[in-house]
């Protein structure tokens, strides 16, 4: 931590600029969260800080704070004072037992998250600073992994993707050792752990307004979809629930049913670009749609959509997201009514009222009998 407080309650912030001041300081240091002494560091390998003695129990300890976190509250800290904002860093909150990284304006508690912890606890610390009055804002600080065509994110760094009007599903990460934000805008998922996305650099070098100013130069990037070949789709489907999730509650429902995973209509299990948005996989919630709801339904009949996001909801697990509700989860289901509509299975005749145009097809068989 770069922050401590004296016995009289006076607060100092350990820099490069003052480290010879406080090392000339005979009195001692305390967290200003737990109340123990600290121990001023300013080795040749991180910057100076303060750290807990061997043995603490408090929460907030540095040991074991990475260079990067250290780096990182810095950086920010610099470059938000630079332009004029009040910044406190390492700022305790007595009332709810949490402590930002840094707290902006009184208003703006922003986290610099570098090691993966469970995402329930990025709920609870989201949902302690919205009780204070405090806008939470979340920086990714781990690196994102990227092949030739697309970018690979962990379940943990899923919960750190947004949406706005300009970028779309986007993901912020920070860079301290290069001086920059990073943003991956207008994700699209490519299945697994991949997504399709475009990049932007946001240097610390230009403010807050100027970031602002070249993301909402950002224009929408119209990938060219992806067309899979359903058949050879189906083949890897039926390859990987044989091999990986052959004893999975799905397979033995479709079993008991008397259902073939082969056979079930192809517009069942459809890889769409804001699958990411929910855990249960596409043959999974697409089957529940079409066995409850679809197939019960004539040929000519209408419903509504609260009738199919009643259904939706039932059979999916929301992605938990920090700046989502889980009626977000539902953008999905939009999407994959619009894509029954381009195969010409329904259509919608009012806002939120649909018409059956015609069934889904079984292939071949439509079931298997013994």
């Amino acid at each position: 931590m770069f922050t401590a407080k004296n016995r009289q309650g006076d607060y100092f912030t350990a820099t490069q600029a003052n480290i010879s001041h406080l090392k000339a300081k005979t009195d001692p240091f305390f967290c200003p969260a737990c109340g123990e002494e600290l121990i001023l560091k300013c080795g040749d390998i991180k910057l100076p800080h303060f750290a807990h003695k061997r043995g603490t129990r408090c929460r907030f300890s540095s040991e074991g704070e990475t260079k990067k976190h250290l780096l990182g509250k810095k950086e920010l800290s610099r470059w938000l004072l630079y332009q004029g904002f009040e910044v406190q860093l390492e700022s305790f909150l007595q009332t709810i037992n949490r402590q930002a990284d840094l707290l902006v304006n009184g208003k703006y508690a922003v986290e610099f998250q570098c090691s993966t912890v469970p995402p329930s606890q990025l709920l609870e610390r989201t949902k302690d600073y919205l009780s204070k009055k405090l806008i939470p804002i979340w920086l990714l600080g781990q690196d994102i992994v990227k092949n030739k065509f697309s970018y690979a994110f962990s379940n943990f760094q899923l919960c750190f993707i947004r949406k706005s009007e300009e970028l779309g599903y986007y993901l912020l990460f920070f860079q301290p050792e290069k001086r920059r934000i990073e943003c991956i805008h207008h994700l699209a998922h490519a299945g697994s752990k991949y997504f399709f996305g475009e990049r932007l650099v946001l240097p610390l070098a230009i403010s807050i307004k100027e970031m602002q100013l070249k993301i909402k130069a950002v224009k929408g990037h119209r990938r060219k979809k992806y067309q899979p070949h359903r058949e050879i789709e189906r083949e890897r489907l039926c390859y990987y629930y044989a091999k990986y999730k052959s004893r999975s509650y799905f397979m033995q429902e479709l079993y008991h049913a008397g259902f073939s995973l082969y056979h079930l209509p192809l517009q069942v299990g459809v890889q769409l670009d804001k699958q990411f948005l929910v855990h249960t996989a596409p043959v999974e919630w697409q089957f529940s749609l079409w066995i409850h709801f679809f197939d019960r339904l004539e040929v000519g009949e209408h419903f509504a959509y609260r009738a199919i996001a009643e259904r939706f909801r039932a059979c999916v697990v929301p992605l938990k997201v920090l700046t989502f509700q889980d009626y977000e989860a539902e953008e999905l289901l939009k999407e994959y009514l619009l894509y029954l509509e381009e195969k010409e299975i329904l259509v919608e005749i009012s806002s939120c009222n649909y018409r059956l145009k015609r069934k889904m097809k079984w292939r071949q068989h439509s079931q298997i009998f013994s």
